[in-house]
């Protein structure tokens, strides 16, 4: 024996760490606690992010249906000229073509041509676009400016209430001249992840616009 080592060292040296079991109930502990702490992390991370994309996706709807309202709720019964020199309506509408219209622009702006704006939307695949072109009446070589609105839309359509107060899926029809507006536009985006929109927008009295509508085309011809 070891002079220097008193009797029973050695027993009580050893007493004083750990032994395998309470290591691995340590490490088993410890594992624990981190799996729970990387759930609640990593829970608390995703519904952060759901957040912003809901707030994101709620922004871009509102967006749109700004737009649309603006455009419509200001449009005016003014009708253009095309690329090729022929007449367009003032207002139309078709599935397959889209939102296509003459609105008033109160403020200065690069597309703005004499107070006014011809803007229109279309779906392409299952995105919305806004689209404004430079000028009221087009040249040749006349290419509007596209504007992405939404993603993962399954439809989008338009119906108007004419003056015989019926509603028609396309404008204008064949009564209808080309300075025609409709009384009532009611909107429909039907949305993959937010179900169906609809959008009641007043139309205006194109009567009432109508010396307005003759000065602007004086102006632009």
């Amino acid at each position: 024996m070891n002079p220097l080592h008193p009797p029973g060292y050695v027993k009580q040296y050893f007493q004083k760490g750990f032994t395998l079991i309470e290591l691995l109930v340590a490490l088993s502990i410890s594992a624990v606690i981190a799996v729970l702490s990387y759930q609640s992390i990593d829970s608390v991370v995703r519904v952060q992010s759901s957040f912003f994309e809901h707030n994101d996706r709620m922004t871009a709807i509102q967006r749109t249906v700004w737009w649309l309202e603006q455009d419509v709720v200001q449009m005016v019964p003014r009708s253009i000229q095309d690329e090729l020199g022929g007449r367009l309506p003032a207002f139309q509408y078709r599935e397959d073509l889209g939102l296509e219209l003459t609105r008033l622009a109160e403020f200065p702006t690069p597309f703005a041509n004499a107070g006014l704006m011809r803007v229109g939307y279309y779906l392409d695949g299952d995105k919305l676009y806004r689209k404004v072109w430079p000028t009221v009446d087009r040249a040749a070589d006349s290419e509007p400016v596209k504007l992405f609105l939404l993603d993962s839309v399954s439809r989008f359509s338009v119906r108007m209430l004419n003056q015989q107060n019926h509603w028609v899926e396309s404008w204008p029809s064949t009564v209808d001249s080309n300075t025609r507006l409709p009384n009532l536009v009611e909107v429909v985006i039907e949305l993959k992840d937010k179900g169906t929109l609809t959008k009641l927008i007043k139309g205006v009295d194109s009567v009432s616009f109508a010396p307005i509508a003759e000065i602007k085309r004086g102006s632009q011809l």
